[in-house]
Protein backbone atom coordinates (compact mmCIF):
# COMPACT_ATOMS: atom_id res chain seq x y z
CA UNK A 1 0.00 0.00 0.00
CA UNK A 2 1.36 2.98 -1.11
CA UNK A 3 1.69 6.50 1.69
CA UNK A 4 0.86 9.51 0.44
CA UNK A 5 0.94 11.94 2.65
CA UNK A 6 -1.20 14.48 0.27
CA UNK A 7 -4.26 12.97 0.89
CA UNK A 8 -3.61 14.32 4.40
CA UNK A 9 -3.35 17.98 6.41
CA UNK A 10 0.43 19.09 6.38
CA UNK A 11 2.04 17.58 9.88
CA UNK A 12 3.08 21.56 10.81
CA UNK A 13 -0.22 22.84 10.85
CA UNK A 14 -1.67 19.67 12.37
CA UNK A 15 -2.56 19.40 16.25
CA UNK A 16 -4.51 16.34 17.42
CA UNK A 17 -6.83 16.76 20.26
CA UNK A 18 -5.24 15.37 23.94
CA UNK A 19 -6.10 12.19 24.43
CA UNK A 20 -5.02 10.92 28.02
CA UNK A 21 -2.36 8.98 29.04
CA UNK A 22 -3.59 5.62 28.07
CA UNK A 23 -2.22 3.70 24.69
CA UNK A 24 -5.34 2.82 23.83
CA UNK A 25 -7.63 6.40 22.17
CA UNK A 26 -10.79 6.60 24.04
CA UNK A 27 -13.48 8.97 22.33
CA UNK A 28 -17.26 9.09 23.79
CA UNK A 29 -20.03 10.16 21.58
CA UNK A 30 -22.80 12.25 22.82
CA UNK A 31 -26.02 11.34 20.92
CA UNK A 32 -28.65 14.51 21.20
CA UNK A 33 -32.17 13.68 19.86
CA UNK A 34 -32.42 13.71 15.83
CA UNK A 35 -28.88 13.05 15.49
CA UNK A 36 -27.70 12.27 12.10
CA UNK A 37 -27.10 9.02 11.99
CA UNK A 38 -25.10 8.73 9.51
CA UNK A 39 -22.70 11.11 10.71
CA UNK A 40 -22.29 8.95 13.95
CA UNK A 41 -21.21 6.53 11.46
CA UNK A 42 -19.08 8.12 9.47
CA UNK A 43 -17.04 9.05 12.97
CA UNK A 44 -17.61 5.72 14.98
CA UNK A 45 -17.20 3.27 11.79
CA UNK A 46 -13.65 4.43 10.98
CA UNK A 47 -12.35 3.57 14.24
CA UNK A 48 -13.69 0.22 14.06
CA UNK A 49 -11.97 -0.37 10.59
CA UNK A 50 -8.75 0.76 12.12
CA UNK A 51 -8.61 -1.22 14.94
CA UNK A 52 -9.42 -5.10 13.15
CA UNK A 53 -6.82 -3.77 10.26
CA UNK A 54 -4.50 -3.14 13.18
CA UNK A 55 -4.81 -6.14 14.81
CA UNK A 56 -5.49 -4.64 18.17
CA UNK A 57 -7.59 -2.18 19.98
CA UNK A 58 -6.20 1.37 19.10
CA UNK A 59 -9.28 3.01 19.25
CA UNK A 60 -12.20 2.32 22.05
CA UNK A 61 -15.23 4.44 21.69
CA UNK A 62 -18.64 4.21 23.18
CA UNK A 63 -22.13 5.88 22.77
CA UNK A 64 -23.58 8.04 25.68
CA UNK A 65 -26.83 10.33 25.90
CA UNK A 66 -27.97 13.34 28.80
CA UNK A 67 -29.88 10.42 30.96
CA UNK A 68 -28.54 7.25 29.54
CA UNK A 69 -31.54 6.13 28.08
CA UNK A 70 -31.40 5.27 23.84
CA UNK A 71 -31.69 8.28 21.31
CA UNK A 72 -33.96 8.43 18.43
CA UNK A 73 -31.66 9.79 15.68
CA UNK A 74 -33.26 11.58 12.46
CA UNK A 75 -34.15 8.51 11.01
CA UNK A 76 -36.16 7.67 13.74
CA UNK A 77 -33.93 4.32 14.67
CA UNK A 78 -34.08 4.20 18.70
CA UNK A 79 -29.97 4.10 19.45
CA UNK A 80 -29.08 2.48 22.76
CA UNK A 81 -26.35 4.84 25.30
CA UNK A 82 -23.98 3.06 26.90
CA UNK A 83 -24.51 5.62 29.98
CA UNK A 84 -25.68 8.69 30.89
CA UNK A 85 -22.89 12.08 30.31
CA UNK A 86 -22.10 12.16 34.11
CA UNK A 87 -21.30 8.46 34.00
CA UNK A 88 -18.30 9.38 31.09
CA UNK A 89 -15.51 7.09 32.54
CA UNK A 90 -12.62 8.90 33.38
CA UNK A 91 -9.94 7.93 30.46
CA UNK A 92 -12.89 8.82 28.05
CA UNK A 93 -10.60 12.17 27.31
CA UNK A 94 -12.25 13.07 23.99
CA UNK A 95 -16.03 13.71 23.68
CA UNK A 96 -17.73 14.68 20.49
CA UNK A 97 -21.46 16.06 20.88
CA UNK A 98 -23.26 14.76 17.53
CA UNK A 99 -26.68 16.42 16.90
CA UNK A 100 -29.05 17.30 13.62
CA UNK A 101 -31.40 19.29 12.19
CA UNK A 102 -33.11 20.88 15.40
CA UNK A 103 -30.21 20.30 17.61
CA UNK A 104 -31.28 22.55 21.13
CA UNK A 105 -35.28 21.15 20.86
CA UNK A 106 -34.21 17.78 22.61
CA UNK A 107 -30.78 19.49 24.69
CA UNK A 108 -31.97 20.06 28.40
CA UNK A 109 -29.87 21.63 31.41
CA UNK A 110 -28.06 18.46 32.67
CA UNK A 111 -26.36 18.04 29.18
CA UNK A 112 -25.24 21.94 29.15
CA UNK A 113 -24.00 21.09 32.85
CA UNK A 114 -22.62 18.04 32.08
CA UNK A 115 -20.80 19.50 29.10
CA UNK A 116 -18.65 22.55 31.46
CA UNK A 117 -18.49 19.90 34.23
CA UNK A 118 -15.97 18.02 31.52
CA UNK A 119 -14.29 21.38 29.94
CA UNK A 120 -13.66 22.31 33.45
CA UNK A 121 -11.74 18.98 33.93
CA UNK A 122 -10.09 19.31 30.86
CA UNK A 123 -12.01 17.15 28.79
CA UNK A 124 -11.56 18.17 25.05
CA UNK A 125 -14.92 18.73 23.72
CA UNK A 126 -15.69 18.50 20.02
CA UNK A 127 -19.32 18.12 17.97
CA UNK A 128 -20.37 17.27 14.60
CA UNK A 129 -22.71 18.62 12.34
CA UNK A 130 -24.88 21.11 14.29
CA UNK A 131 -23.01 20.06 17.45
CA UNK A 132 -21.73 23.83 17.90
CA UNK A 133 -25.43 25.16 18.73
CA UNK A 134 -24.64 23.22 21.82
CA UNK A 135 -21.73 23.62 22.90
CA UNK A 136 -22.47 27.33 22.33
CA UNK A 137 -25.32 27.39 24.04
CA UNK A 138 -23.39 25.46 26.87
CA UNK A 139 -20.64 28.79 27.19
CA UNK A 140 -17.88 26.81 25.70
CA UNK A 141 -17.31 28.33 22.17
CA UNK A 142 -16.58 32.05 23.85
CA UNK A 143 -13.42 33.09 22.13
CA UNK A 144 -13.37 29.99 19.50
CA UNK A 145 -13.98 29.23 16.26
CA UNK A 146 -17.42 27.29 15.44
CA UNK A 147 -17.81 24.93 12.23
CA UNK A 148 -21.16 23.79 11.14
CA UNK A 149 -23.07 22.72 8.87
CA UNK A 150 -23.40 24.76 5.85
CA UNK A 151 -27.26 25.01 6.17
CA UNK A 152 -27.32 25.91 9.22
CA UNK A 153 -24.92 28.47 9.12
CA UNK A 154 -26.89 31.32 9.25
CA UNK A 155 -28.91 30.54 11.84
CA UNK A 156 -26.09 29.72 14.12
CA UNK A 157 -24.96 33.15 13.09
CA UNK A 158 -27.84 34.87 14.18
CA UNK A 159 -28.37 32.55 17.48
CA UNK A 160 -24.68 33.16 18.53
CA UNK A 161 -23.34 36.52 16.64
CA UNK A 162 -20.19 36.86 18.44
CA UNK A 163 -18.98 33.59 18.18
CA UNK A 164 -17.14 32.99 14.51
CA UNK A 165 -18.74 30.64 11.74
CA UNK A 166 -15.93 29.41 9.91
CA UNK A 167 -16.73 27.46 6.32
CA UNK A 168 -14.12 24.52 6.68
CA UNK A 169 -15.11 20.55 6.25
CA UNK A 170 -13.26 20.00 10.20
CA UNK A 171 -10.92 21.77 12.24
CA UNK A 172 -8.43 19.64 15.36
CA UNK A 173 -7.36 21.73 17.10
CA UNK A 174 -5.36 20.77 20.82
CA UNK A 175 -8.65 20.85 22.41
CA UNK A 176 -11.43 20.83 19.77
CA UNK A 177 -12.63 18.65 17.27
CA UNK A 178 -15.22 19.27 15.02
CA UNK A 179 -16.80 18.56 12.07
CA UNK A 180 -19.44 19.74 9.85
CA UNK A 181 -21.69 16.67 9.32
CA UNK A 182 -21.94 13.75 6.50
CA UNK A 183 -18.40 12.70 4.66
CA UNK A 184 -16.68 15.82 6.47
CA UNK A 185 -16.86 13.58 9.63
CA UNK A 186 -15.28 10.85 7.87
CA UNK A 187 -12.24 12.96 6.71
CA UNK A 188 -12.21 14.09 10.33
CA UNK A 189 -11.70 10.67 11.44
CA UNK A 190 -9.42 9.77 9.16
CA UNK A 191 -6.99 12.67 10.26
CA UNK A 192 -7.58 11.56 13.70
CA UNK A 193 -6.43 8.06 12.77
CA UNK A 194 -3.67 9.16 10.81
CA UNK A 195 -2.22 11.72 13.53
CA UNK A 196 -2.76 9.01 16.25
CA UNK A 197 -1.10 6.23 14.22
CA UNK A 198 0.66 7.26 10.70
CA UNK A 199 -0.23 7.93 7.26
CA UNK A 200 -0.13 3.95 6.46
CA UNK A 201 -3.16 3.15 9.05
CA UNK A 202 -4.98 6.27 7.87
CA UNK A 203 -4.99 5.52 4.14
CA UNK A 204 -5.99 1.82 4.69
CA UNK A 205 -8.75 2.78 6.36
CA UNK A 206 -9.63 4.95 3.74
CA UNK A 207 -9.16 2.36 1.09
CA UNK A 208 -11.84 -0.04 3.08
CA UNK A 209 -14.54 2.64 2.81
CA UNK A 210 -13.84 2.86 -1.42
CA UNK A 211 -12.49 6.66 -0.49
CA UNK A 212 -10.12 7.55 -2.63
CA UNK A 213 -9.46 11.66 -1.66
CA UNK A 214 -9.46 12.68 1.78
CA UNK A 215 -10.71 16.10 2.04
CA UNK A 216 -8.54 18.65 3.61
CA UNK A 217 -10.29 20.56 6.56
CA UNK A 218 -9.98 24.16 3.89
CA UNK A 219 -11.96 22.32 1.27
CA UNK A 220 -15.38 23.69 1.03
CA UNK A 221 -18.43 22.58 2.81
CA UNK A 222 -20.83 22.45 -0.54
CA UNK A 223 -20.42 21.35 -3.90
CA UNK A 224 -18.51 24.35 -6.11
CA UNK A 225 -21.39 26.82 -7.64
CA UNK A 226 -20.05 25.15 -11.37
CA UNK A 227 -21.50 21.93 -10.11
CA UNK A 228 -24.75 22.92 -8.75
CA UNK A 229 -25.72 25.60 -11.48
CA UNK A 230 -24.29 22.41 -14.35
CA UNK A 231 -22.92 25.61 -16.01
CA UNK A 232 -19.09 26.65 -16.88
CA UNK A 233 -20.11 30.17 -17.61
CA UNK A 234 -18.06 32.43 -15.73
CA UNK A 235 -20.64 35.46 -15.98
CA UNK A 236 -23.05 33.49 -14.47
CA UNK A 237 -21.50 32.16 -11.59
CA UNK A 238 -20.45 35.40 -10.33
CA UNK A 239 -23.80 36.49 -10.55
CA UNK A 240 -25.11 33.79 -8.76
CA UNK A 241 -22.20 34.22 -6.11
CA UNK A 242 -22.91 37.80 -5.56
CA UNK A 243 -26.79 37.10 -4.67
CA UNK A 244 -25.84 34.83 -2.19
CA UNK A 245 -23.23 37.26 -0.47
CA UNK A 246 -26.52 39.90 -0.50
CA UNK A 247 -29.23 38.42 0.51
CA UNK A 248 -30.07 40.26 3.54
CA UNK A 249 -29.95 43.87 1.69
CA UNK A 250 -30.49 42.44 -2.03
CA UNK A 251 -29.04 44.57 -4.76
CA UNK A 252 -31.01 45.38 -8.42
CA UNK A 253 -30.40 43.33 -11.10
CA UNK A 254 -29.09 46.41 -12.59
CA UNK A 255 -26.43 46.49 -9.89
CA UNK A 256 -25.67 42.66 -10.03
CA UNK A 257 -24.78 43.19 -14.29
CA UNK A 258 -22.82 46.01 -13.63
CA UNK A 259 -20.61 44.33 -11.17
CA UNK A 260 -19.77 41.28 -13.55
CA UNK A 261 -19.81 44.15 -16.97
CA UNK A 262 -22.65 42.62 -18.79
CA UNK A 263 -25.88 44.93 -19.53
CA UNK A 264 -29.08 43.46 -17.64
CA UNK A 265 -30.54 42.60 -20.62
CA UNK A 266 -27.26 39.58 -21.69
CA UNK A 267 -27.96 38.38 -17.52
CA UNK A 268 -31.60 37.51 -18.55
CA UNK A 269 -30.71 35.61 -21.43
CA UNK A 270 -27.94 33.61 -18.86
CA UNK A 271 -30.10 33.03 -16.94
CA UNK A 272 -33.05 32.03 -18.68
CA UNK A 273 -30.84 29.29 -20.95
CA UNK A 274 -29.00 27.94 -18.49
CA UNK A 275 -31.11 28.16 -15.23
CA UNK A 276 -34.31 28.29 -16.96
CA UNK A 277 -35.97 31.16 -14.97
CA UNK A 278 -35.10 34.86 -14.87
CA UNK A 279 -32.46 36.21 -12.66
CA UNK A 280 -34.92 38.12 -10.01
CA UNK A 281 -37.19 34.94 -9.71
CA UNK A 282 -33.81 33.08 -8.80
CA UNK A 283 -32.33 35.76 -6.54
CA UNK A 284 -35.43 35.92 -4.45
CA UNK A 285 -35.69 31.95 -3.98
CA UNK A 286 -32.35 32.41 -2.46
CA UNK A 287 -33.82 34.47 -0.23
CA UNK A 288 -36.96 32.59 0.90
CA UNK A 289 -34.45 29.02 1.03
CA UNK A 290 -32.20 31.01 3.90
CA UNK A 291 -35.64 32.43 5.17
CA UNK A 292 -36.91 29.11 5.63
CA UNK A 293 -33.66 27.98 7.42
CA UNK A 294 -34.30 30.76 9.70
CA UNK A 295 -37.79 29.79 10.72
CA UNK A 296 -36.90 26.11 11.21
CA UNK A 297 -33.81 26.74 13.04
CA UNK A 298 -34.31 29.90 15.22
CA UNK A 299 -37.20 31.76 17.22
CA UNK A 300 -36.78 34.66 15.45
CA UNK A 301 -40.31 36.02 14.98
CA UNK A 302 -41.64 35.78 10.91
CA UNK A 303 -41.23 39.76 10.52
CA UNK A 304 -37.59 39.14 11.78
CA UNK A 305 -36.47 36.58 9.36
CA UNK A 306 -38.59 38.49 6.24
CA UNK A 307 -36.65 41.82 7.37
CA UNK A 308 -33.17 39.74 7.83
CA UNK A 309 -33.75 38.32 4.30
CA UNK A 310 -34.38 41.32 2.79
CA UNK A 311 -38.11 41.72 2.67
CA UNK A 312 -39.72 44.77 3.67
CA UNK A 313 -42.74 44.06 3.85
CA UNK A 314 -43.88 41.11 5.86
CA UNK A 315 -47.08 40.78 3.77
CA UNK A 316 -45.17 40.51 0.46
CA UNK A 317 -42.92 37.90 2.14
CA UNK A 318 -45.85 35.28 3.59
CA UNK A 319 -46.67 35.53 0.02
CA UNK A 320 -43.78 34.88 -1.83
CA UNK A 321 -43.25 32.24 0.57
CA UNK A 322 -46.62 30.69 0.20
CA UNK A 323 -46.06 30.92 -4.13
CA UNK A 324 -42.72 29.17 -4.01
CA UNK A 325 -43.44 26.69 -0.66
CA UNK A 326 -47.18 25.82 -0.59
CA UNK A 327 -47.78 27.07 3.19
CA UNK A 328 -47.02 29.86 5.38
CA UNK A 329 -43.98 31.27 6.94
CA UNK A 330 -45.46 30.54 10.12
CA UNK A 331 -47.14 26.99 9.54
CA UNK A 332 -43.72 25.90 8.04
CA UNK A 333 -41.57 27.27 11.43
CA UNK A 334 -42.35 23.86 13.02
CA UNK A 335 -41.36 21.57 10.59
CA UNK A 336 -38.10 20.02 9.91
CA UNK A 337 -36.19 18.42 7.21
CA UNK A 338 -35.07 14.86 7.46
Amino acid sequence: MTDNPREFAPQDTFQPPRFGHSNTVHIGFVLVPGFSFFALACCSEPLRVANRIAGRQLFEFMFMSEDGEPVRASNGMPFPAACALADCPDEYQTVVVVSGFDPLEGAGDTLFHELRRLSANGVSLGCVDTGAHILAKAGLLQGQKAIVHWESSSSFQESFPTIQVVPERFMIEEGRVSAAGGLSSLDMMLNLIRASHGHTLANAVAEQFTYSHVQSADDAQRMSLRARLTTTNRRLIRAVEIMEQNLASPLTIQQIAAQIETSTRELERLFKKDIGTPPKRFYRRLRLERARQLLRQTDMTVLEVAVSCGFQSAAYFSSAYREDFGTSPSKDRGQSLA
